[in-house]
């Protein structure tokens, strides 16, 4: 526990002393030639920075890892789209960022909608057309993406009937200024939000919003868990031949986020009441995202024991087939093992969620307790194998020959014994599980690390929300830990979990 506090404290200090190196301010877009730009993984602009400016691409899941690189001096910009641009610029605390836009000419992207279904391409075609020349469609750009007060707009109050049934919608909380996911005022605003709405309404339907990242709408869309999906997507040539494009949605126009000012640029400090008293106010307070990081939290806890407990299930199964299977039954679940646990998690949730549960209609939490608890029953499985073949032979023998049945002596002999030697092992495992929980964000799963990349990526503040979502996890881990302690002195006084 002291060392953990220590590494905590050390963490602490280090992000709150933070200054960025020495970066000469751009002052045209082709000071960026040759340069590193980042891009949003699922963007086009990683082919527009490489085509346009011969420039090196380098790839953030997240905007605020981006605006982190650019201040630590990875990269020497971050292109993405001009309204996005002009957010970020304009939000406080990033006043020591300003943004390039790029020729029109050279920069420029159509933005469209996309789903795998032909029908509701061809729908929100007709009812888009219908947008554009009523002027409905240019108010709304004006609000959402031409506008500096754009943060503080509110959707207009817009009647869904449900009576032609629920439009299912994926979209990226992250995307501002097309989307943002949020607690207070409904959740989920801005220009693509209320685009669905609208269209929504037109059809007679209701909306089931879905929060993905960008890098994963794609195949989410492409398997048909979802009928649409907005996020600020370039039609280009390649990608239609993989999946359908509505017409455009928006002409956008593409910037470069920079360093404003030569030299080294530090923000005002204020010390550490200052800066823990602004991030409580900023990352938690405001728009109650306490919430948000509270009902993570929830899904977190849920994810991680509901998959111990049907891995342990599982576990117990697979002792069984690897000791009591015929040869080729024990062949195929030591595969079964093997190839569970030599895949990355991030790899086996996305593989079991978009292409073994593919044709299932299925939501992203249910699939990541049956990939994790997939996973963990096969270390439960080999743990327990290990530790009843660790039991002594003699005991075994010595209960045989006083009379037990084969059943009895494994209850009382073999049972007790491989429990107590594979309790240290299990608790670790679990510990290890709720740390697997962490990218379950990948295939859409709002849990403690996807609300800490929520409020990041709208406060543009990358360390405080980091900073409480790990202490988060590390009370859980210390919880676990010591309920686990608790077992295992029930079963041998003096022990403890290591």
């Amino acid at each position: 526990m002291k060392t953990y506090g220590k590494v905590m404290l050390i963490t602490l200090l280090f992000t709150l002393s933070f200054t960025a190196p020495v970066v000469s301010a751009a002052r045209d877009y082709t000071d960026f030639i040759g340069k590193k730009i980042g891009v949003v993984i699922g963007s086009i602009c990683d082919q527009l920075s490489e085509r346009g400016l011969d420039a090196t691409p380098v790839y953030y899941l997240r905007t605020t890892g981006a605006i982190r690189g650019i201040r630590s001096g990875e990269i020497d910009g971050f292109m993405l789209d001009l309204p996005a641009a002009r957010t970020i610029v304009g939000h406080p605390g990033n006043e020591d960022l300003r943004y390039v836009g790029l020729p029109p000419e050279l920069f420029s992207a159509q933005i469209g909608a996309i789903s795998a279904n032909q029908d509701i391409i061809d729908r929100f075609n007709i009812f888009l057309a219908k947008l554009t020349a009523d002027g409905t469609l240019a108010v709304m750009r004006s609000r959402w993406l031409e506008s500096d007060a754009a943060a503080n707009s509110r959707i207009p109050d817009i009647s869904l009937t449900g009576i032609n049934g629920t439009l299912k919608v994926a979209t990226d909380g992250d995307s501002m200024p097309f989307a943002y996911s949020g607690v207070a005022n409904g959740g989920l605003k801005n220009y693509s939000i209320e685009l669905v709405l609208r269209f929504a309404a037109h059809e007679g339907m209701d909306v089931e919003f879905t929060d993905v990242n960008t890098g994963g709408m794609i195949p989410y869309t492409a398997g048909g868990r979802a009928d649409l999906s907005l996020d600020a997507f370039a039609i280009t040539e390649e990608r239609k031949k993989n999946i359908l494009f509505t017409d455009p949605i928006y002409e956008d126009r593409i910037a470069i986020v920079t360093l404003r000012y030569d030299g080294v640029e530090t923000k005002e400090g204020g010390g550490f009441i200052h800066w823990l008293k602004t991030g409580i106010e900023q990352d938690l307070i405001a728009e109650s995202r306490w919430k948000m990081v509270l009902n993570g939290f929830g899904v977190t806890i849920v994810i991680s024991f509901a998959s111990q407990i049907l891995g342990t299930a599982l576990g117990c199964f697979v002792c069984f087939l690897l000791m009591r299977g015929n040869k080729p039954v024990r062949q195929v679940t030591k595969l079964y093992c093997g190839f569970v646990r030599g895949v990355p998690a991030v790899v086996m949730l996305i593989l079991s969620y978009y292409v073994i549960l593919g044709s299932v209609n299925i939501s992203p939490v249910p699939a990541a307790i049956l990939t994790l608890a997939a996973m963990e029953g096969a270390n439960i499985g080999m743990t327990l194998k290990s530790s009843i073949k660790a039991v002594d032979p003699v005991e075994i023998e010595a209960a045989r020959s006083i009379g037990f049945s084969e059943r009895e002596a494994f209850a009382a002999i073999i049972l007790p014994q491989a429990v107590r030697n594979a309790l240290s092992s299990y608790a670790n495992g679990f510990v290890s599980l709720v740390r697997t929980t962490a990218v379950v964000g990948c295939i859409a799963v709002q849990d403690l690390t996807m609300a800490g990349s929520i409020i990041r990526n709208r406060t543009f503040d990358g360390y405080f929300p980091i900073i409480i979502i790990a202490l988060l996890y590390f009370a859980m881990a210390m919880v676990c830990v010591s309920l686990f302690n608790l077992a295992v002195r029930t079963f041998d006084r003096g022990g403890g979990v290591r």
